[in-house]
């Protein structure tokens, strides 16, 4: 007349068994990587953030210092001083993020530093490209409206390579220090604690206007092209799943052209 209800029962109870044992060991696997996760919250981003503030200050006090009690000045140097400056202001950064990743068992891999395809790479190119255009239109119309930068010559002199082996020691700078130092920490850590506490977009913000205002301890005109660049690094971030290295390359990218246009411009 048809199954028996009961048999159908007990063959399908045996049936849900048999997925539970054999999904058993992976389910606790997944849960305890879940609740072992590491991860922080905007306070500590913002702690983190703080810090390199100050850290990045005391750095270039006390450069400053040497450098006058060497009897040098900035503006006589045969060099940019970027190219002492750089890597103590981006060792700085980088330290104080790896320190704050280890307080929260966080390693290389949870702040982002994962191998990016071929493809995230060539559109990573193309977008440090589009994004010099737009910093540089943003600039434009900056002076337009409030009049030359007062530390326009400034800033030129602190970047400007005087020769071709101090361009290549500058492209190596960015390239390889950094775009990676600041993208560790600004999105690697500063971005994704700011998310986890408010959401992505609201994350991607907050991180975006503090990366301008760091930026204006170089020249206070900075700060708006800095933090819509911010924006567009942030933003690709996410898309690539959190890849820093990925936003390091764009970073880099667009520092190094940016220096090989001042170069060409002014030697």
């Amino acid at each position: 007349m048809g199954v028996c209800p009961s048999f159908t029962l007990v063959g399908k109870g045996l049936n849900e068994r048999q997925l539970l044992i054999e999904n058993f060991p992976l389910y606790f696997v997944r849960r305890y990587r879940m609740e072992n996760q590491p991860f922080w919250k905007a306070k500590t981003a913002l702690i983190c953030y703080i810090l390199l503030f100050a850290g990045i200050l005391v750095g270039s006090i006390i450069l400053a210092l040497i450098l006058l009690g060497m009897g040098l000045d900035f503006q006589e140097l045969t060099f940019p001083s970027a190219l002492l400056a750089l890597p103590i202001n981006e060792g700085i950064i980088l330290g104080i993020t790896l320190l704050f990743a280890k307080q929260k068992g966080a390693g290389l891999r949870q702040l982002g530093l994962k191998k990016p395809s071929l493809k995230i790479i060539l559109i990573a190119s193309l977008a440090a490209l589009f994004l010099l255009l737009l910093a540089t239109g943003i600039s434009v119309i900056e002076e337009v409206i409030l009049g030359p930068d007062p530390e326009a010559g400034l800033l030129v002199d602190a970047i400007l390579p005087r020769d071709s082996l101090q361009l290549i020691a500058m492209l190596g700078i960015s390239l390889a220090l950094v775009g990676p130092a600041e993208e560790l920490a600004f999105r690697g850590f500063i971005q994704r604690g700011f998310e986890t506490s408010f959401g992505k977009t609201t994350g991607l913000l907050v991180a975006s206007v503090l990366f301008g205002l760091l930026h204006g301890l170089n020249s206070l005109r900075s700060i708006v092209p800095v933090t819509v660049v911010s924006l567009f690094l942030g933003y690709f971030w996410q898309k690539t799943d959190g890849n820093t290295v990925a936003s390091a390359w764009v970073h880099g990218l667009y520092d190094a052209v940016s220096i090989v246009l001042v170069y060409f411009a002014y030697v």
